[in-house]
């Protein structure tokens, strides 16, 4: 196999190897992105009138206040309101953990060992660039060795970014639907 293509191949599969893994992170952001936008009170008010099946995917805002609705409406136990807000609250934010946050957690902590994987089987293709006395193999294999930890550490910072940044937006939805349902407590106390 000649050099050229023994960089490229190593080359491919290091960026491949480190692809994967934050192509997948990044479509789960964009997923909870979407789970976590924001909805008006009119938006949310139509969201709520379709049936409970509507859509696989609703965001989480939606969710939780059909959850709040029905929680409220069946609490026979005589809890009070705010406990069951605040079980409500729980609820949602652990249904964003599970499907969302956990998920994104798992592939941006698959690349740094992945990046040091790449980095690893650079720095041995130098090695042996070096007894065979091969300097253009020798910066392939140091270019290797150099993008796939760039490449990798780059990638687990955008998706921890990424994910601390949605969980504020699911706070924020979330105490946005809690203060909506106050609101509305309020004025049928008055009423």
């Amino acid at each position: 196999m000649s050099d050229w293509l023994l960089t490229c191949v190593v080359s491919g599969a290091a960026l491949a190897a480190v692809w994967f893994p934050l192509y997948r992170g990044m479509r789960l952001c964009y997923e909870a992105r979407a789970a976590t936008r924001h909805l008006g009170a009119g938006e949310l008010k139509q969201h709520v009138a379709k049936s409970p099946n509507a859509a696989a995917n609703e965001p989480l805002a939606v969710v939780m206040v059909r959850t709040l609705m029905k929680s409220l409406q069946e609490n026979q136990a005589g809890h009070p309101r705010d406990f069951i807000v605040d079980a409500t609250r729980q609820y949602v934010v652990n249904e964003y953990d599970t499907h969302y946050a956990q998920r994104i957690s798992m592939y941006a902590n698959l690349l740094p060992p992945i990046g040091f994987i790449g980095t690893t089987g650079g720095l041995l293709i130098l090695f042996v660039s070096m007894h065979m006395a091969d300097s253009s193999l020798e910066l392939g294999a140091l270019a290797i060795a150099l993008t796939s930890s760039i490449f990798a550490l780059v990638g687990f910072s955008m998706l921890e970014g990424m994910k601390l940044r949605l969980y504020t937006r699911l706070l924020a939805c979330v105490d946005e639907v809690i203060s909506m349902q106050r609101r509305s407590e309020e004025r049928r106390a008055a009423a």
